[in-house]
């Protein structure tokens, strides 16, 4: 006998007695085992039945679960459903380009007239000087001239008007050397370095291409053009020969400036960064953006500044204090030029004629439910439109009917399903074993009763009835009202919207009042019912109802299991005594015949 199957059910400790070897009728000759299992069978199927019994509680509670999850989707949806927000949506049109909007469900329909005066702006602190040596001197060799390119002879070709020079620049060549021979070309005064910056005009049009080396990078000629102003052409460098490169390190910054700089912390809006003097300057820039100091750095090449700007637009400040680490100083931090960002400005208004300012320190405005987001002035008034969006408000209350329809097909199928009858339960899936368990339920039954009222139910408000607005059980009024189905009549709902969309919104949701409306109340019905807590987790859940019971089963299986067992035990030890009385009872009589046997042969 194998009683591990209730067991499980239980999660019982069973020790199963066919496990320990029996020897039953060796000497008596009768089926042991078999008379054993007849006289326990008794017991079984009392233990069986409560087995089942619990297997049925274990099957309902987990019915009860989807139901739980069911009912949680639909009020989850509900949340949504009855918002203003979703059953009053809007449409906005505006034919502008400079300015885009949107309105929510308090938003009045009509036409809003916009002038865009002003964008907000972002505060910006700008470095007072450049940040590499701007004191260079005509002396200097090409050579020494390593703060962004490194210096190497340089071959070039110019072409002015239409004749072709070749020019070769070595990099122990002064500025002054170099100047010198470019004026073998331009003509003497017409090549100036001035302001850190080679400067070169001609009467003729003219071209300069490098064939070798870097001096058009060291002298920022590269993406220098050729300009014309009246019959004069010049090239310019695009920025002073001393400006840095962003690769280099702040060490080697302070050396060409001849400033100290020690390893230490700058504090932007009281955010610190740290820094040493083998920090690059692209490092320190990073370092400054991924913080959260709430400005954005960035290094002008041609102006070699650092330009430090708020993140957010308005008057936003941009503190700076290095600590006494002379940062500030390398970075000409300490005399730059702040400029405070502003608000933007519009003017709006209802009829054209009265206006209302409206200021903020982003692009973005609010004004009586619409939003407005500017992204460039104008002269010209902007108009926005405002109407119901009718189109979206039908099909939201079309979500809803089919939502309401799945979650009332649902609960009238499980009251109405019936048992899988066709399989044995080893053949069974999960599913096909819960088939039927709520069938007839008188819970289940009591929601579905009090969801299906709800059809009928009377509304405060304008509305009072989902009929009124073209929501009813429809032409098959009795067989959809026995099942809770809901059908739409589309245009009696769009003419209901179209003439009151408030009322609509009344009826779902709720009233000036704050009293609840026919979503809401349905949604307050089911959170009642799924809430921890609640009634289906009194019946279903951890301490509900069913699990009372089948703690009650669990410790019944347990004392028939260990009955059972006892008993079993007992008759084996029962069966074993007589085995043995049979044993001896044959030996004397053989015994006895022996000695029978041995007397008639004397």
């Amino acid at each position: 006998m194998d009683l591990s199957s209730i067991a499980s059910t239980i999660n019982y400790n069973y020790q199963s007695s066919s496990s320990r070897i029996q020897f039953g009728g060796l000497f008596s000759g009768l089926d042991t085992s078999s008379i054993i299992d007849a006289l326990l069978a008794t017991d079984i199927e009392a233990a069986e039945r409560l087995n089942t019994k619990y297997k049925q509680l274990d099957l309902k509670q987990k019915a009860y679960q989807q139901l739980d999850d069911k009912l949680e989707q639909f009020m989850n949806f509900l949340s949504n459903f009855k918002l203003q927000s979703n059953l009053l949506s809007k449409n906005v049109e505006t034919s502008s380009t400079i300015l885009s909007a949107s309105a929510n469900a308090s938003t009045a329909n009509g036409t809003y007239y916009v002038k865009v005066l002003s964008l907000a702006t972002r505060s910006s602190l700008t470095g007072g000087g450049t940040i590499g040596p701007d004191n260079i001197s005509s002396s200097a060799t090409f050579s020494s001239l390593m703060y962004r390119y490194t210096p190497a002879d340089s071959t070039l070709k110019v072409q002015k008007g239409s004749s072709t020079y070749d020019l070769s620049i070595s990099t122990t060549d002064t500025i002054d050397d170099i100047i010198a021979k470019f004026e073998t070309i331009f003509g003497s005064g017409n090549v100036i370095f001035s302001d850190g910056k080679l400067n070169i005009t001609s009467d003729e049009a003219f071209a300069i291409r490098q064939t070798q080396g870097t001096f058009m990078q060291v002298f920022n000629l590269v993406d220098a053009p050729v300009e014309l102003n009246g019959s004069t052409y010049s090239m310019q460098s695009t920025a002073h020969i001393g400006a840095i490169s962003a690769n280099k390190k702040l060490g080697d910054i302070a050396s060409y400036r001849g400033l100290s700089l020690n390893d230490g912390q700058i504090s932007i809006n009281d955010v610190s960064i740290s820094f040493t003097t083998t920090t690059t300057l692209s490092e320190l820039i990073s370092a400054i953006n991924n913080s959260d100091a709430g400005v954005t750095a960035r290094y002008d090449e041609n102006s070699d500044k650092l330009i430090l700007t708020s993140d957010s637009t308005g008057a936003n400040t941009i503190s700076i204090d290095d600590g006494g680490s002379g940062l500030s100083q390398l970075l000409r931090l300490d005399t730059s030029t702040f400029n405070v960002g502003s608000s933007a400005h519009v003017q709006i208004s209802t009829d054209n004629v009265n206006w209302t300012d409206l200021y903020s320190s982003s692009n973005s405005f609010k004004y009586n439910g619409l939003t407005i987001d500017v992204q460039n002035t104008s002269e010209s008034t902007q108009t926005i439109t405002v109407e119901n969006n009718v189109d979206a408000t039908v099909e939201q209350i079309k979500e809803f009917v089919n939502q309401w329809n799945d979650i009332m097909s649902y609960l009238y199928e499980k009251l109405n399903e019936t048992e899988v009858t066709d399989k044995d339960e080893e053949e069974m899936t999960e599913e096909e074993k819960m088939q039927g368990i709520l069938n007839n339920d008188s819970f289940l039954r009591t929601v579905f009763n009090k969801l299906r009222n709800y059809i009928t139910t009377s509304m405060p408000g304008e509305i009072k009835y989902l009929w009124e607005i073209g929501i009813s059980t429809g032409s098959y009024g009795y067989e959809n009202m026995v099942v809770g189905k809901l059908e739409i009549d589309e245009d009696k709902l769009r003419s209901k919207i179209e003439e009151n969309p408030e009322a609509i919104w009344e009826f779902f949701g709720q009233n000036e009042e704050n009293t609840e409306g026919f979503a809401q109340q349905i949604q307050q019905y089911v959170k009642e019912l799924t809430k921890y807590g609640g009634q289906i987790d009194q019946v279903a859940g951890l301490n509900g109802s069913i699990n009372r019971e089948k703690r009650v089963l669990a410790q019944q299986l347990a004392d028939w299991i260990e009955r059972i067992q006892k008993k079993e035990e007992d008759l084996w030890s029962k069966f074993a005594t007589m085995e043995q009385i049979i044993a001896q009872m044959q030996a004397q009589s053989s015994y006895l015949s022996q000695i029978s046997s041995s007397s008639s042969s004397s």
